[in-house]
């Protein structure tokens, strides 16, 4: 191969990793705009959820989502929904405050995405009336846009199980 061909290659190589960067860079800054538009749902949701308000977070999930709360009680579409929503808050979480963190966000093509959300309540009482510390729930849950909104699909609200307890190590053999 002479100079020129590998320099004529070269050049095409360089072009094309330009080019593929700046689609991959493009792809980026729409994931981030929507990871962000993400976010701010999930905070406008937060803020219903905390003033008690069922009608208004119920409004965030798609016509065909389902909710299984904690307990394990399912809401299939908005209206369900929000009678779970307005049962819990109306009991579990009473009187509570609710942060939520996404601590994971996977697009899933260009309409969905997959999020982990970190939900630490903080308020709550135990069943005698006695102040609990705050707790934390997992939140994995699928988002979709529909037109420029996105929506809750799906979403299961849990407690992690406490870890094992560490198993003595066996004894050393003589």
């Amino acid at each position: 191969m002479n100079l020129i061909t590998k320099t004529k290659l070269g050049g095409t190589a360089l072009v094309l990793v330009l080019v593929m960067s700046a689609g991959l860079a493009g792809k980026a800054v729409a994931a981030s705009k929507d990871e962000d538009a993400v976010a701010a749902r999930v905070a406008e949701f937060t803020e219903a959820f905390n003033k008690g308000d069922a009608k208004a977070a119920a409004a965030f999930w798609a016509e065909d989502a389902t909710l299984v709360n904690p307990a394990g009680v399912t809401g299939k579409g908005p209206a369900e929904i929000e009678k779970v929503i307005a049962n819990d808050v109306a009991t579990i979480v009473k009187d509570t405050k609710s942060e939520m963190k996404i601590v994971l966000y996977r697009p899933v093509g260009k309409d969905a995405a997959w999020i982990d959300l970190e939900q630490t309540v903080t308020g709550m009482k135990a069943p005698d009336g006695k102040p609990m510390p705050p707790m934390t729930f997992h939140v994995p849950a699928l988002v979709v846009k529909k037109g420029k909104t996105w929506m809750i699909a799906e979403a299961r609200p849990y407690m992690f199980l406490p870890p094992p307890p560490k198993t003595p190590a066996p004894p050393a053999k003589k």
